[in-house]
């Protein structure tokens, strides 16, 4: 059972319980419960029984499958203020299909999915939250693996450098890896060796300055730039990408204006 406040206030700023009246979060917290995990610990193994879906508080998770060779595939890295497995109470899954394991020490939220099924019954709102908030990761889903199918592995690995770079200046990003890079190079279907060659290739030509895992991007219309044969708007709303954006709204708004202000010139002046 959850009853610290600070707990409670995080998780009914989620979507998934934000649209819940206070009664029924009460009613969801009561069979709640907090798990801490060690770096490398599982949570469940693929197959385990699904009755219970998760919100991470603290550090990181990955889920991954086993391929028939042994070769571990990561499909998700969890973060904080996310959730996972709560589309297993819709689908009516009676196993988990991947396995989940602590990339770092984690602190998570337990959750009844039959509960919380039961809440979101006599919950119409929170449904449409729900419908909304799966939706949204379905598109990204689908994304994904566009972006998986259809790019090399360097495009991968640039693409993922622009998305989740933070600005640090005009034209400037940085972004701190907090899994290991065997787990992110897995993430992104890309083989360690190769992924180790490129972070080396973008070092030594300039495009990042990588140290312990802290990677500063000095210039990110050279990253933007080097991703070959993908659209602009296949960047998502990198730094670059919304720049040239706004770059192309300016040159169009001017371009209106000097057009009226061209037009007003033709036009006499009234006589009084």
């Amino acid at each position: 059972m959850i009853t610290d406040i600070q707990t409670s206030q995080i998780i009914h700023q989620h979507h998934l319980f934000s649209p819940l009246e206070p009664r029924q979060l009460e009613q969801l917290l009561a069979g709640a419960g907090r798990i801490s995990l060690s770096a490398q610990e599982h949570l469940f193994h693929r197959q385990d029984p699904a009755k219970r879906f998760y919100l991470v508080l603290k550090g990181n998770l990955q889920l991954y499958i086993t391929s028939a060779q042994g070769q571990l595939k990561v499909l998700e890295v969890v973060r904080p203020n996310h959730s996972f497995a709560e589309a297993l109470i819709f689908n009516q899954e009676p196993f988990y299909p991947v396995s989940a394991q602590a990339v770092q020490a984690c602190e998570l939220i337990s959750f009844d999915a039959e509960a919380y099924l039961a809440i979101l019954k006599q919950s119409p709102d929170a449904c449409i939250a729900v419908m909304a908030a799966m939706s949204m990761r379905l598109h990204k889903d689908i994304q994904e693996i566009e972006n998986l199918s259809l790019q090399n592995a360097e495009n991968r690995l640039l693409m993922f450098l622009l998305r989740h770079s933070k600005p640090s200046g005009d034209n400037s990003g940085m972004l701190t890896l907090d899994v290991p890079k065997r787990t992110l190079a897995s993430r992104l279907s890309i083989q360690p060796e190769t992924f180790s060659r490129l972070i080396k290739k973008m070092n030594s030509e300039g495009m990042i300055e990588e140290s312990r895992g802290l990677i500063n991007i000095p210039d990110l219309s050279r990253l933007y730039e080097s991703i070959q044969q993908l659209e602009p708007a296949a960047c998502g709303r990198c730094p670059m990408a919304m720049k040239k954006a706004a770059l192309k709204q300016a040159q169009a708004a001017s371009k209106v204006s000097l057009n009226t202000r061209a037009l007003a010139d033709r036009i006499p002046a009234s006589v009084s």
